[in-house]
């Protein structure tokens, strides 16, 4: 995980920020703001507001047209890309999922180079089971799952990873409001428990508490704050 050479305040800073397509119009123009260390950033648009091509700018899945993301008050672009994605994990609105079982695709992001000094916690990871409700054992068959449980299935493979930010995509997108409300509560709760800082796309309204995140809305390529 990326260390700090300095007490910042600020876990990102976003200065200035644009980008588009080619031959398009741009996606984001203009955006500035600061994020801080265990919050959760809420942004909220249209389907096609471009909420998603904003969020892989932070892990240079996108790579910026213009302007700068400081990440510990240095440049995304100065660290090598294995830095950053071990350090700020995306998650799809649809949850990738392999052919057998929930522990199988619980653990496969673990062979991979870019986490080979983590290692997988079976224990850690029935305790997430049962902390996201799922009532499913490491030993179930992970295609049986329905679209709800694969999106929460892959929300526990990213914490496991440990990053310090967790891109997430349209997260409660498949839930029905139960099960959405309880997602957001766990969401909530990781900002405290694990430490991590999210950055959450939604084109839904969300029931989180005012006072442990910030709401931003994407629209015309320009991001304002709201409540």
């Amino acid at each position: 995980m990326i260390q700090s050479q300095t007490m910042l305040s600020n876990l990102l800073q976003i200065q200035n920020i644009s980008f588009s397509y080619p031959g398009g119009k741009p996606v984001i123009h203009g955006v500035s703001f600061d994020i801080q260390k265990g919050k959760l950033v809420v942004i909220r648009g249209e389907s096609g507001a471009g909420k998603s091509t904003f969020l892989k700018l932070f892990n240079r899945f996108n790579e910026l047209e213009d302007g700068k993301i400081l990440f510990h008050g240095r440049e995304l672009g100065d660290y090598e890309i294995d830095e950053i994605r071990r350090s700020i994990i995306y998650l799809p609105q649809l949850p990738h999922v392999i052919e057998g079982t929930v522990k199988d695709n619980l653990s496969f992001p673990f062979l991979f180079k870019v986490h080979k000094n983590k290692t997988f916690d079976k224990h850690k990871a029935e305790e997430w089971l049962d902390y996201f409700q799922l009532r499913v054992s490491l030993s179930h068959g992970a295609l049986k799952l329905s679209i709800g449980q694969r999106q929460r299935i892959a929300l526990i493979r990213a914490i496991l990873l440990e990053p310090e930010i967790l891109l997430l995509d349209e997260p409660c997108a498949s839930l029905d409001i139960e099960n959405r409300r309880l997602i957001e509560r766990k969401i909530e709760s990781l900002l405290e428990s694990a430490g991590i800082t999210v950055l959450m796309a939604t084109h839904s309204e969300v029931g989180f508490h005012e006072s442990s995140c910030r709401f931003f809305r994407l629209a015309n390529g320009e991001l304002t704050e709201s409540t």
